[in-house]
């Protein structure tokens, strides 16, 4: 994701922390669309899309749908992400909520239990589950397969390296299963006289709220396991405390630590390997200029070689359930989503495509992939990453439980909490829910 979209990881924190009031205000209000007397229809459609290159491209696709459709006109609202949700809310309990609107898909269940979300109609909900990679039709799909609406931007995470650093330590390929990981860890981490890190072997924390979850989600999915069940409650398991025990050895040799930013470190070369998302691609690129040559990508390994894992997390648009013209706000939504270009790709796809993200349509994915994975072989892993990644939970208890994990995660990896009690202590707050 380029640099004007990465912001946002840093404000997901407050913005989850106000869902639920923002869901249970939403909930039953009506829509701020309008009709004349000569049946046209106005629909506001409010994103997070304020800033270019995305807010020029939105108003492309909006202003080629209004040329083509004057009986229904879209007018785009946008605010910045952090104000999001809270804009919502006000505009909403004033009686001026958007038609369409704009998420993070980890709100999505919340939403959707409150009433806010509309239900897709069936040709949309099958165009989702059949036509989209199968991580980013889960990631806006509920605990009770309701749909909340179409995938947009859409993320996920694998194992960067660098090359030289682990080159000059005697490797010349990535790792590929759990023990080569704890090996090359331990033998790039360097520190000086003092104890005081040159050089992170593996970072496993990421920029944002919840620094530590991601991560170890993508390690779990590696190893087979599971976060949340669809009703919230805890999935943790043996495979779960594996993980965990894996993240405590390696913070125990020294090898990892939460004292070092990668997303700073890393491209002053002061990290050897890190688990991130697909949007870090174009950040490197800029901060690392023609030492980006020595970045590698690959999947984050399992316990086995040839187990692999990812997370996948990502944003969706859909329709207020207020609103007063649903038929029309999906009408443009599928177009929006579906509508073509020239050389057989969506246009959203495209716009998706060459703004760094993965397009989540499996056809647009199969046709631009091989092209840009072509200009940079980096994007391979992330793009195959898509067809196995396990999606981020949507439960209406989401945002709670991974805050849950990351707390814990916290205490292994900084304090040296035993990881047996840890687990349980988790695995009983995730289920007081």
């Amino acid at each position: 994701m380029r640099t004007v979209l990465s912001g946002r990881r840093r404000r997901l924190a407050a913005a989850a922390a106000v869902a639920a009031a923002t869901a249970l205000v939403m909930s039953g209000c009506s829509g701020a669309s309008s009709s004349d007397d000569n049946g046209k229809v106005t629909l506001t459609f409010l994103s997070h899309y304020g800033d270019e290159p995305m807010k020029g491209g939105i108003s492309k696709l909006i202003d080629e749908w209004n040329s083509e459709h004057p009986d229904i006109q879209v007018k785009q609202q946008t605010v910045k992400f952090d104000d999001l949700l809270t804009t919502l809310n006000v505009r909403q309990t004033g009686g001026r909520g958007a038609d369409i609107l704009s998420s993070y898909a980890l709100w999505g269940g919340q939403l959707a239990a409150n009433n806010v979300l509309d239900k897709p109609p069936a040709d949309v909900a099958k165009d989702i589950k059949s036509n989209y990679s199968s991580a980013a039709a889960a990631a806006v799909t509920g605990g009770n397969g309701q749909v909340f609406g179409y995938p947009t931007e859409f993320n996920t995470y694998v194992l960067y390296y660098n090359k030289k650093i682990l080159a000059d330590a005697g490797y010349d390929s990535a790792p590929t299963d759990w023990a080569q990981l704890k090996e090359v860890a331990e033998k790039t981490t360097k520190k000086d006289s003092s104890g005081n890190y040159q050089v992170e072997g593996l970072s496993l924390i990421q920029d944002g709220d919840n620094q530590t979850a991601h991560p170890f989600l993508s390690l779990l999915d590696a190893a087979g396991g599971k976060f949340l069940k669809p009703d919230g409650s805890s999935a943790l398991d043996s495979k779960a405390k594996a993980t965990m025990e894996l993240e405590s050895e390696l913070a125990q040799k020294g090898a990892t630590t939460t004292s070092i930013m990668p997303t700073k470190a890393f491209p002053a070369n002061q990290v050897a390997m890190a688990i991130q998302a697909s949007w870090w691609i174009g950040s490197l690129k800029n901060q690392m200029k023609d030492e980006y040559k020595n970045v590698g990508t690959a999947p984050v390994p399992g316990p086995k070689a040839g187990e692999q894992g990812s997370l996948a997390y990502a944003f969706f648009t859909g329709v207020n359930a207020g609103s007063k013209h649903k038929e029309q706000a999906w009408q443009f939504l599928t177009w929006f989503n579906s509508h073509k270009n020239k050389e057989g790709v969506t246009e959203m796809g495209d716009f998706l495509a060459s703004n760094g993200l993965i397009p989540p349509r499996k056809a647009d994915a199969d046709i631009l992939g091989p092209k840009l994975q072509a200009a940079d072989p980096n994007l391979k892993p992330i793009y195959e990453a898509a067809g196995y990644a396990m999606a981020e939970s949507n439960a209406a208890n989401a945002y709670k439980a991974k805050t849950s994990l990351h707390n814990a995660l916290d205490q292994i990896l900084v304090n040296n909490a035993p990881v047996g009690q840890t687990f349980d202590s988790l695995v009983a707050e995730i289920n007081r829910k």
